[in-house]
C-alpha cells in the first residue's frame, strides 16, 4: 500500500518503497510479479539500490529511507532522528542488516562504490582565490577604516598569528582566517565563545568570521578542532 519511489538492481528485479505498509516490495520486471517483500520501521519514503537508478545497477544492497524511528534506537528526547536501514537484497529473500540514524528528513540518496569517489584531501594553495587569504606571517595584517575592522590572520600548528587584536567596544570586526596547512587532517577551528563564534577551517581553506565588538572586556580565541602535534 502506498508505493512511492522504485530502484533497480542487475538480475531484473525492481524495488518499491510502501509509504502506507512501511515495507519494500520485490518485483520482477518482466512480470510485474510481487516476489518479495520485507517490513520496514517506519513509512518509508525514497530508497536506494546500489547504483540502481543508472544504466549498469550494481545489485547487492539496498538502503531504506525511513522518516521515522519510533524507538528503534536509545531515547535521545524529543527530538528523534529517522530510520535508514541497509538490506540485503543479492539473494531470493531480502535481509536486513543494520539500522543507521540519521538526520530529519531523508530525501533521496545514491548509492555507488566507493571506488568512484576521488576526493581531495586539502585545499590546494595555488586554488584559493580569496583575494584576503594570506599564507605567511609577514603578511597578516590589521587595518581600521573607521569603526570597521579587517584582520588577515594565519591558523598553523600551534598558533594563530596574530595572535591578539585589540579593537574598540563598537566596532565592526571581519576576521580572514586562512588555514596554511597543506597536509592531510590538518583542520583548525576558532572559537570565540563570548560571542558563540565556532568555525572549522579545512587545509589550505579561508573562512570568514564577523561580529559587533558591543562587549567590553578581554576575550580568548582559540582552536577548538585539533591544532598540534
Amino acid at each position: 500500500l502506498g508505493p512511492l519511489h522504485t530502484q533497480f538492481d542487475d538480475q531484473g528485479f525492481a524495488y518499491t518503497s510502501l509509504f502506507v505498509e512501511s515495507a519494500v516490495a520485490k518485483w520482477k520486471l518482466e512480470t510485474w510479479e510481487m516476489v518479495d517483500k520485507i517490513p520496514i520501521t517506519y513509512n518509508i519514503g525514497h530508497l536506494a539500490t546500489a547504483e540502481g537508478d543508472t544504466v549498469n545497477p550494481d545489485g547487492k544492497y539496498l538502503i531504506a529511507l525511513n522518516k521515522l524511528s519510533h524507538g528503534r534506537h536509545m531515547n535521545v528526547g524529543p527530538s528523534q532522528p529517522e530510520s535508514s536501514q541497509l538490506i540485503n537484497i543479492s539473494g531470493e529473500k531480502m535481509k536486513l542488516l543494520y539500522d543507521a540514524f540519521t538526520e530529519p528528513e531523508p530525501h533521496y540518496a545514491q548509492l555507488i562504490k566507493a571506488d568512484k569517489l576521488k576526493p581531495i584531501e586539502v585545499y590546494p594553495k595555488e586554488e584559493n582565490k580569496n583575494p584576503n587569504a594570506v599564507w605567511d606571517t609577514k603578511d597578516v595584517s590589521f587595518t581600521r577604516n573607521g569603526t570597521d575592522v579587517t584582520v588577515k590572520l594565519i591558523a598553523v600548528r600551534s598558533s594563530f598569528e596574530p595572535n591578539k587584536i585589540e579593537v574598540t567596544q563598537g566596532d565592526k570586526v571581519t576576521i580572514y582566517i586562512t588555514n596554511i596547512e597543506q597536509t592531510t587532517d590538518e583542520l583548525h577551528g576558532f572559537g570565540l565563545l563570548e560571542y558563540n563564534l565556532n568555525v572549522v577551517i579545512d587545509p589550505g581553506e579561508t573562512k570568514i568570521v564577523e561580529f559587533a565588538a558591543d562587549k567590553p572586556g578581554v576575550f580568548p580565541y582559540y582552536c577548538t578542532d585539533f591544532c598540534s602535534a
